[in-house]
């Protein structure tokens, strides 16, 4: 029988090590390297959360298409987003009324 060890992982001093467990079970948990030099203003784990959550919901497929709509399927997306808001009585329909279509499928964006 072989044992195998393993030494510990060292970083630089500008660098820092965590672990990322995925939401998915089936993804393996990783040890991942990150650059410290952004501090806490441009916080590296931060933003790699907010890419990995964006992109493993549905706001990035919806937005890939929305991206990907041909002028009539914008127009008619925007129309329904109106008929939705002005159904529901929000205090926002008329606002919302007055938008453009590209202002309207930039709400749906986020």
């Amino acid at each position: 029988m072989s044992s195998a060890s393993s030494a510990p992982t060292t970083t630089p001093n500008n660098h820092f090590t965590y672990v990322f467990i995925p939401a998915n079970d089936s993804l393996p948990i990783k040890a991942l390297t990150g650059d410290k030099s952004g501090g806490l203003s441009d916080d590296i784990l931060s933003k790699e959360a907010k890419r990995y959550f964006y992109e493993n919901s549905d706001k990035g497929a919806r937005a890939a298409a929305l991206d990907g709509a041909t002028p009539e399927q914008r127009k008619m997306l925007a129309d329904q987003l109106r008929e939705e808001v002005k159904g529901s009585q929000s205090p926002y329909a008329a606002q919302m009324a007055g938008l453009d279509d590209d202002a309207l499928i930039n709400i749906m964006r986020s």
